[in-house]
Order: structure tokens, then sequence, then C-alpha cells
């Protein structure tokens, strides 16, 4: 399934804020440089985490956004959920009223197939496994 420009800048707003955990906040300024969003649209996802528990904002001079809880635990599927809802293909998944074949529809079945898939990748994929990729696309800094 495809998942929204909001929900990737999210993982990567998370990249971001996940480097520096234990250490120090991260201001939004530097997330938008780094990852290349722009302030108003990362405003609004920042939110959006904020209000899910996965970040907290921290005030002064100093102050910038921090997980509130390790990069290890927190997954994509947290994010995804946080920040596009529901993962269902379709909605009859959700909401089986709305058709009257919920029950015993033979696509249903595959539709809940790919949710589960999904979901499974998702849950597994953690924002320390985003910063342990990371590390790949690093490069190397051969000054003096």
């Amino acid at each position: 399934m495809k998942l929204s420009t909001r929900c990737r800048y999210g993982s990567r707003a998370l990249l971001e804020i996940a480097r520096s955990y234990g250490r120090e906040p991260v201001k939004r300024k530097d997330i938008c440089r780094r990852q290349d969003i722009s302030k108003s649209y990362l405003e609004n996802i920042l939110i959006a985490l904020k209000g899910a528990g996965i970040i907290d904002t921290m005030r002064g001079a100093h102050g910038g956004y921090v997980l509130t809880r390790a990069p290890s635990s927190i997954t994509l599927l947290d994010v995804a959920r946080a920040l596009e809802g529901s993962q269902s293909p379709v909605e009859c998944l959700e909401n089986g009223r709305i058709c009257r074949r919920a029950g015993r529809c033979v696509t249903q079945d595959v539709w809940r197939e790919v949710k589960e898939a999904e979901e499974t990748v998702l849950r597994k994929t953690t924002i320390q496994d985003l910063v342990d990729r990371d590390k790949k696309y690093e490069k190397p800094d051969y000054s003096i």
C-alpha cells in the first residue's frame, strides 16, 4: 500500500531526533535542513507525533524535540498509525457494515492478507533500525 508523504517525512524526522537520543533535543530547523522538509509541513507532522506520545518538546534556548522512549521501541507501525490512521487497504476491513458482501467475499481475504503483511514489516522495523541503516549512506569525512 502507498504511504503518504506525511508518513515518509515523519519517519525521517524521527530518524533525526533519534540520532540525538539521550543527548540533546533537536531543533525543528535542523530537521528541516537535514531532511529537506518545509518548516510548515514538518510542524504539522511534529504536532501529530507529539499527540501520539512519540515525541515531546523541551522549551528554552537549548530546547527542541526528543523521543519519549528509546528508538528501538518505536516502530514504523506506531508512526504510520499516528500519521495515517488505519493501515487498511480497503474500508470494508475496518467497517464490515459498509459492504453487503463482507464476511463472504474472497477479495476481502486477500486485502486482509495484504494489511497483515504490511503491518508485519512496519511492526518489526524500528526507528533504531532506521538509524542503523542510515549509517551506510553517510559519506566518509576525509578532512583533516
